[in-house]
């Protein structure tokens, strides 16, 4: 399969090799995001070791570890602890670069009590430093990760020369994935998939989207269909707890004494529990941009999770008694754009953040809601980028609607713009699906680019000023 992506990672993992001497880099992500496939398509042609640990027993993990050291020594070897296998591949990088990768190092850790990174990093401290060896550690854990190798307690805080955090794709690298489809089902697959690698690669362009979602989703003996639950299980033994605070948010609950009232948690502990799916990615807490002090909302923030809760609890029933494929345009068509609307909006901002060529360097970048002193009614603008060099701003309106972007829709965003700030200058920036029916006197003067969905799949280059 064509390797797409990670152009970055395997430029810098390619320099950390060049350099001859020790090098140790830690490789982590959630689920799914690519870390093996990464570290296969660096290591393809160079002399290394890969070993990837299972849940299993140490005793177990350690007769796998023997075979793939057998295998690169071409005899017969048996390890019985990790110190004397690793010993040996450090005896071997005294003279020439050897690679070793050991995939999913947390289920090594957790059975081994955390003493496996004691244990490497008095090898790092002692040993390795006079050696070529390349280690490579990678987990899907991230809380594992975060806490027990770049903590400041954590044994081997400092040791690693290289950490890659694997995000997913965004929304024009995930279209390389499906070449053949229109813009328009390009974003709603960015949609589905949240750009992480195996769920894109589970989709085939071949297939329309309802035949793609049929199949890999809406099917209760499909892999996506129990994913949730995989990614909640990687980080958290409360999976009851965190699913029913996600299915809050998804509902719509947005606060905490919201989300509280209908989880199973109080909201006295509430925020335990938030901040672990916020540190792991899954939900995010906005604030509107410049103006941070004001209280924020939750959010579920990957795109999968999202889409999960939107469309299958409102379809359970018909996925599991299979009716799903002819009730389809009942339960889940009609609600495709609705569910679309925010997932614009973070495509727009993508486009603006890395490709579009912009007035002026952003320095940050979201969105803004208020109260209006006219109406009194809260406003929201769904795109507001800050000049990172001056008080000019970047606004913008995102509509993923069957009819155009009209007259009206502009003259709200400038009004709703200067009622946000009347002092800066503006650039404004309309997205819409299907295009515009705008009067030409309303765009004269005034700093207005169009883009309709197709414009924002065609090659890119990097966003310039």
């Amino acid at each position: 399969m064509q390797f797409i992506g990670r152009d970055k990672e395997l430029i810098r993992l390619n320099r950390m090799h060049n350099s001859d001497r020790f090098e140790f880099a830690i490789v982590y992500g959630r689920r799914r995001i690519g870390k093996t496939r990464l570290i296969e398509e660096f290591i393809k042609d160079k002399e290394s070791i890969f070993f990837s640990a299972q849940r299993g027993s140490t005793f177990d993990n350690l007769k796998e570890l023997s075979r793939v050291i057998s295998a690169y020594l071409g005899y017969q070897v048996s390890y019985y602890s990790y110190i004397d296998a690793i010993r040996t591949v450090i005896g071997l990088s005294k003279e020439r670069r050897i690679v070793l990768a050991l995939d999913e190092y947390p289920y090594i850790a957790n059975r081994d009590d955390g003493h496996i990174s004691s244990i490497l990093q008095n090898l790092i401290d002692i040993e390795c430093k006079d050696s070529k060896l390349f280690l490579i550690i990678s987990g899907s854990s991230l809380s594992f990760i975060e806490d027990q190798t770049l903590g400041r307690e954590a044994p081997l805080y400092g040791r690693a020369t290289g950490i890659f955090k694997i995000e997913e794709f965004d929304y024009y690298t995930s279209s390389l994935f499906a070449p053949s489809y229109s813009a328009q089902d390009k974003a709603i697959l960015y949609g589905i998939t949240g750009g992480i690698p195996r769920y894109l690669e589970l989709f085939s362009d071949s297939l329309s989207i309802k035949e793609n979602l049929l199949y890999n989703l809406l099917d209760s003996n499909s892999i996506l269909f129990n994913e949730k639950d995989n990614l909640l299980r990687e980080e958290f033994k409360e999976v009851a707890t965190y699913e029913s605070i996600l299915s809050a948010v998804a509902e719509g609950k947005t606060k905490l004494n919201e989300i509280a009232s209908i989880s199973s948690v109080q909201v006295g502990t509430l925020p335990v529990y938030m901040k672990k799916l916020q540190r792991i990615g899954i939900l995010e807490k906005k604030r509107a941009i410049g103006d941070e002090g004001k209280r924020g909302i939750w959010e579920i923030k990957e795109n999968f999770l999202r889409f999960y809760y939107y469309f299958v609890p409102r379809c359970y029933s018909s996925i599991v008694s299979r009716r799903i494929e002819r009730e389809y345009d009942i339960l889940i068509e009609p609600l495709i754009n609705d569910y679309m609307g925010k997932i614009y909006e973070k495509i727009a901002r993508q486009y603006l953040e890395l490709y579009a060529p912009l007035p002026f360097p952003l320095s940050s970048i979201g969105s803004w809601w208020g109260g209006s002193k006219k109406t009194k009614k809260q406003i929201e603008i769904d795109i507001v980028g800050l000049s990172a060099i001056s008080n000019e701003k970047i606004v913008g309106s995102v509509r993923f609607r069957n009819r155009n972007f009209s007259s009206m829709d502009l003259d709200e965003l400038i009004e709703y713009s200067e009622e946000m700030d009347a002092t800066s200058t503006k650039y404004y920036y309309l997205f819409s699906k299907t295009g515009f029916d705008l009067k030409e006197k309303q765009l004269e003067g005034k700093n207005i680019t169009l883009l309709n969905i197709d414009m924002l799949y065609e090659t890119p280059q990097p966003g310039i000023c």
